[in-house]
């Protein structure tokens, strides 16, 4: 049994532990009651069981006891519940709505009516449209829904969405964060507080009242458990995180996040690799030949920086040279300046060069390890500078990388 009264934890939690008793979850309170009251046959059980029984019969009452229309809003089925207060699904037209509303017995209670004002006001991991205070004899909070919660998605028979995934928890992790900045936790977090809205999902947070203090840690633990629902294959690396942050949260949202983006990389590193080997049918062949001609055009839109740079001195008087001139690159080793012959490392024509390129980035590289007071008035004599040099190597390393990238998509066309 839980530590806590069960009339305090939320409701994700309550019916895990009604599911554990039971073997089984009837459809709505009042058959829940009765299936724990029936379950009491000794003594002994029926003290094991009576925690829960108060609790079920609490929900009962709440149930009972508020009008199945309220304000215009049609009330369905419990949806959440605190130490002072019960969430039920709702619908305003064709509108899903919330509605939370004091227990029964704490209904006229002017303490809780103005935490349930302050419910209002209260800051919010991101802004909730239209959330509305009714007052009168049955006072309640109204919150219209703009979409599906996560418990409602259906999750996928084959091969899970790992963006929907990443989606999930990082609108999580944005409203906990939102929640942790103000010394807040959020306490209740589950399936059911993933709104799955146009633009992605919302984290809902309707200021509950705690049974006992939580910590970053448990909200992070939670978070895991909810997002983990998308992946019950256990086959997707985002899920495999979320499912690791249920057993060893993180300490912080920041780390979470960390985390979430290096398994972003990692998946997506993963998927371009299996992808480049099964890239065998013709459409995909021409998104790679279109991705093969913007690096082409990547790698001529910016031209190389021009001039003539002494890029390393050696002891044995031999020097490192770079020419840029326009749409070509000459450099390599000589005697002196002006050198007669200069292997070229780069043209428009041909591309990179590979070998001369990296010949010239290990001598800027290593060029400390040489006379510097003598590559610095060699450097002075060609009248350039040494950050125009290092803006000449950098140029080389970007083409480099792109020269590497237009040979792996060149493999996976041939593949």
């Amino acid at each position: 049994m839980p530590a806590v009264d069960p009339r305090t934890l939320p409701l994700h939690a309550l019916e895990d532990a009604l599911l554990r008793e039971l073997g089984h979850l009837p459809q709505g309170w009042s058959a829940r009651r009765k299936a724990l009251e029936d379950a009491g046959t000794t003594p002994a059980r029926r003290q094991t069981l009576d925690p829960l029984l108060l609790a079920a019969r609490a929900l009962e009452a709440a149930e009972t006891n508020l009008p199945t229309e309220l304000s215009g809003v049609r009330r369905g089925s419990v949806w959440e519940q605190d130490a002072i207060s019960v969430t039920f699904d709702g619908w305003r037209r064709d509108q899903r709505v919330l509605v939370r509303a004091l227990r029964p017995a704490l209904r006229q209670d002017p303490v809780w009516l103005r935490r349930l004002q302050r419910s209002a006001r209260a800051p919010l991991p991101a802004p909730l449209p239209h959330l509305l205070l009714h007052p009168g004899p049955w006072p309640f909070l109204e919150l219209p829904l703009e979409g599906p919660s996560l418990s409602q998605l259906l999750p996928a028979e084959d091969h899970p969405d790992t963006r929907m995934i990443a989606a999930a928890l990082e609108a999580g992790l944005t409203g906990l964060e939102a929640l942790h900045h103000e010394g807040l936790v959020h306490g209740h977090v589950s399936p059911r507080h993933l709104i799955r809205r146009g633009d992605g999902f919302q984290l809902l947070w309707l200021d509950p009242v705690l049974a006992r203090p939580g910590s970053p840690q448990d909200d992070l633990r939670d978070l895991g458990a909810a997002v983990s629902w998308l992946d019950p294959k256990e086959i997707d690396p985002v899920g495999d995180l979320a499912r690791a942050m249920i057993s060893d949260p993180p300490p912080s949202v920041d780390m979470a996040r960390a985390l979430l983006a290096r398994t972003l990389s990692e998946a997506l590193a993963e998927r371009r690799h299996e992808i480049t080997l099964r890239a065998r049918d013709q459409a995909r062949r021409d998104r790679e030949q279109r991705l093969l001609e913007s690096v082409a055009r990547l790698g001529s839109a910016l031209p190389p920086p021009e001039g003539s740079f002494c890029l390393r001195a050696g002891r044995d008087k031999v020097l490192v040279v770079a020419e840029s001139r326009g749409g070509v690159i000459k450099g390599g080793p000589v005697a002196g300046v002006p050198a007669r012959f200069m292997p070229r490392v780069w043209s428009a024509e041909q591309g990179l060069d590979p070998v001369a390129s990296r010949a010239l980035l290990r001598a800027w590289a290593s060029r400390k390890t040489g006379d510097e007071q003598r590559r610095a008035q060699v450097q002075q004599s060609l009248g350039s500078q040494d950050q125009q040099a290092r803006d000449l190597c950098r140029w080389l390393s970007c083409q480099a990388r792109l020269r590497a990238v237009r040979m792996l998509l060149e493999l996976g066309q041939r593949g």
